[in-house]
């Protein structure tokens, strides 16, 4: 399999389950556990599906950030291919697409 063929899976996977996540309010996202994952099958290549609840990270106090990492192991090992989007929930207004910045800024 093609990493073209990971990548297009991949993107699949994270927009499902962005999009179950986007239907919580910031009080369930909060009680999310810090960090849930999974293994399965994308594209061909065995890959982690791995959901991170952050509180007030880097410049978003008062926020929660979700993120969906969906990663996979290549160069024996040592590095990993990885796919992550996230959403920002906050008490006061709707829940948004986490910004790349924002991504980058948490770890990822």
């Amino acid at each position: 399999m093609s990493r073209q063929h990971f990548t297009s899976e991949a993107d699949h996977i994270l927009a499902d389950r962005i999009e179950d996540l986007r239907r919580l309010t910031f009080e369930q996202a909060s009680a999310l556990p810090e960090v849930k994952g999974t293994y399965r099958t994308v594209g061909g290549y065995r890959a982690g599906i791995t959901t991170y609840r952050q509180i007030g990270p880097y410049q978003l106090d008062g926020l929660v950030l979700v993120t969906v990492l969906v990663s996979r192991p290549r160069l024996f090992g040592i590095s990993a291919h990885h796919i992550e989007r996230g959403l920002v929930f906050s008490p006061n207004d709707l829940v948004r697409e986490a910004t790349v910045r924002e991504l980058e800024n948490s770890g990822g």
